[in-house]
């Protein structure tokens, strides 16, 4: 007989987070090389995308218990040479500041350092050729450094520890004894115009878009001419942080169009950014301006009320201000 106190679940599935659309685009060879090569070699070519092979975002380890737990990258992937491991790479993405990234990040590279371990020891043993027991490896067998960059798209400035010590209730005599871990931070909304103007792939639409968005003024990259190349990628990536009405049927119908004529961001943007949601603001932020000029308020009072009102940063207010303050 069915069990028909089975809890309905239909309405309570959980709200996709951001993590699913970065990860896709993320996963394409020539976004992911490009960010590496930006914020990592700054802008020279040293990863090559052929040279790319997607590693395991999941790692198993056991619990104190003896229990089974699986530990999720957001992106990882092997960089090679002649077929041969020689550095690895993982991506982590955060929309909001962690107060445990360290110990995270510190997590999942032990996991990629533990496996590179684990697969020259199973090589020595198929080639009978094991080291001591003691010495597990030998000596001339280095392992494959591992870089995680934590891509952070906040537009306030991070505000979680950035190194194993930062979390630690540490006494000063035992600063000498505790090691410290620290994390590739890169704050994307915060990244330089000139670091920007680096990136090759479609993250460099991403890159300005995050700045704009912080700094209040997206309704300029509706001039932005750079073709997309991972068209349906981008949509799902704005849709994630963004959000626009009719998503499905605007999104086969830009996919559509990329097949007649290249993408850019001034031929969609008000299909994907709220037309009327953009000009109501404005028309608010304006009018509100006018009334301070007109009673001889200061820009700082204004900015404080931009920011109570409209739920703006710091940085988007003065932006507003900037544009509208005669």
């Amino acid at each position: 007989m069915p069990n028909t106190n089975k809890p309905d679940t239909s309405k309570v599935l959980p709200k996709p987070g951001p993590d699913p659309s970065e990860k896709l685009l993320e996963d394409y060879a020539d976004v992911f090389s490009d960010i590496v090569n930006v914020l990592v070699y700054q802008g020279e070519s040293v990863v090559k995308p052929e040279n790319l092979r997607d590693g395991p975002t999941a790692s198993m380890y056991k619990t104190i218990y003896g229990r089974l737990r699986q530990k999720n990258r957001d992106v990882l992937k092997f960089d090679t040479e002649h077929d041969v491991e020689v550095r690895v790479y993982g991506l982590e993405n955060q929309s909001k500041s962690s107060n445990i990234m360290p110990v995270r990040v510190m997590g999942y590279d032990f996991s990629s350092y533990d496996r590179d371990i684990l697969r020259k020891k199973a090589e020595n043993k198929a080639a009978g050729h094991e080291a001591d027991y003691a010495a597990e490896l030998w000596p001339e067998q280095k392992l494959c450094p591992v870089v995680t960059l934590v891509l952070y798209f906040g537009a306030e400035p991070w505000s979680g520890p950035t190194s194993l010590v930062d979390m630690l209730n540490l006494p000063d005599n035992l600063k000498g004894y505790v090691s410290d871990y620290h994390i590739n931070l890169v704050q994307v909304a915060f990244l330089e115009d000139e670091v920007i103007s680096k990136f090759q792939s479609d993250f460099q639409i991403v890159a300005e878009f995050f700045k704009a968005k912080r700094l209040g003024n997206v309704k300029k990259l509706k001039y932005n001419t750079r073709k997309w190349n991972h068209v349906a990628e981008l949509l799902d990536f704005f849709q994630t942080f963004v959000g626009f009405k009719h998503y499905q049927e605007i999104r086969q119908d830009i996919i559509e169009q990329s097949r007649k004529e290249d993408i850019v961001m001034d031929s969609v943007f008000y299909s994907i950014f709220d037309e009327a949601w953009d000009k109501g603001i404005e028309k608010g932020i304006s009018a509100l301006t006018e009334t301070y000029q007109e009673l001889h308020r200061t820009k700082e009072e204004l900015q404080a009320k931009l920011v109570e009102k409209f739920e703006l940063t710091e940085e988007q207010a003065k932006g507003y201000i900037q544009q509208y303050w005669i």
